[in-house]
């Protein structure tokens, strides 16, 4: 190597300007490129971490989810946001859509029945079919009030395959959607529709001959248990006890019962 080059080597290594180099400027220095930051902006970091499934945004895919989720629903609204997009049990493979509830609490009556059918699976609406037909005739016909009046949901969010009875681990996982829709609504007064709907209100398991026919008090509400629709569809002979069990919520309400006519 020349001494010249030598001399040049040097002074690059030193950090000494070279004569004859002009000393590059901020318009013609090369861009640095800086190390990736370890830290990022919150909402960066909010988007991409999957959110919880114990929390409302994803959907609930266990037990353990539906009951953290249906705690922490602030409305009614959310609660059915939550629900819509449930996966807690393999009813959500089979089903159409979810099926919330139908009405208003204005008359402080709620009625509970067992599941969705296929009716209600494909309008979203519970109790549309005959059973739906049914109640509807026994609560603006017999007590003589619109259905809109009052509240009507399920034990079960989503339809049973070929309308099979709910399974202990389906209800299980379910009820706390209807725990938390009785919570919003507040009705005084309950009306279980059949064995499935009657034994999660009261907590208990019996027959349905052992719970209705009287007025029982559970959480601060009345429960007046009753049989459901599609069983008088079979056994029509049991509508005039129906009848007595609707007799006993109306005189709860301060219903007055219509006259015969009227019916």
């Amino acid at each position: 190597m020349s001494g010249a080059k030598q001399h040049l080597k040097r002074a690059q290594a030193k950090g000494r300007r070279i004569p004859g180099r002009a000393r590059p400027t901020a318009a013609t220095r090369p861009p640095v490129r800086s190390e990736a930051r370890s830290e990022t902006r919150p909402e960066t970091q909010a988007e991409a971490q999957p959110a919880s499934a114990g929390f409302p945004g994803a959907p609930a895919r266990s037990a353990a989810d539906v009951r953290a989720q249906a705690r922490a629903a602030r409305s009614l609204a959310e609660l059915k946001a939550c629900v819509a997009r449930c996966e807690a049990c393999s009813l959500h493979k089979t089903r159409t859509q979810t099926v919330f509830e139908d009405g208003t609490a204005q008359r402080r009556l709620m009625f509970v029945g067992e599941a969705p059918g296929a009716d209600e699976d494909r309008t979203g609406v519970p109790f549309v079919g005959r059973a739906g037909q049914l109640l509807t005739d026994i609560i603006t016909k017999g007590m003589g009030i619109a259905r809109e009046e009052v509240l009507i949901a399920n034990v079960l969010k989503c339809r049973p395959p070929e309308n099979r009875e709910p399974s202990p681990e389906e209800k299980a996982i379910c009820t706390p959607w209807l725990d938390r829709q009785i919570e919003f609504h507040d009705p005084l007064v309950l009306i279980p529709l059949g064995r499935h709907a009657s034994m999660h209100i009261l907590k208990v398991e019996a027959a349905m001959g052992e719970m209705r026919t009287r007025i029982h008090d559970s959480g601060g509400r009345k429960v007046v248990p009753t049989y459901h629709p599609a069983y008088l569809l079979r056994s029509p002979g049991e509508k005039k006890e129906c009848w007595k069990d609707i007799q006993l919520a109306m005189g709860i309400l301060g219903i007055p019962v219509p006259p015969p006519a009227a019916r």
